[in-house]
């Protein structure tokens, strides 16, 4: 059996968005990015299609995870929610980025 190694990046999203979870009180910001993070693994799994034509699924969850990442990154103090918000917002900015040739 062959693992895609693109899985690796909503695997790294989900388990920074849990880890966001549990490492303080739940907030909306870190269930938003846990959601997100969810329905980018199960996209890319191929378990559920997008339900939205008009709009790209990456530019969607990939702005959800961005914006959530940097509201945590600039809430929190402890090194661990530090370093896990930064990871969600770096696969957002890619997700973001590889989907602005679909804006026009």
């Amino acid at each position: 059996m062959k693992i895609d190694p693109m899985i690796l990046l909503p695997v790294a999203a989900v388990v920074a968005s849990v880890l966001l979870l549990l490492a303080g009180r739940k907030r909306i910001f870190e269930v938003l990015a846990l959601i997100a993070a969810g329905a980018w693994l199960v996209l890319h799994l191929g378990l559920v299609d997008w339900p939205f034509k008009q709009v790209s699924h990456a530019l969607v969850i990939g702005g959800t995870l961005l914006v959530c990442g940097i509201i945590v990154y600039l809430k929190v103090t402890n090194k661990r929610e530090v370093t896990a918000s930064t990871v969600v917002a770096i696969l957002g900015g890619i997700l973001v980025a590889g989907s602005i040739h679909t804006l026009g």
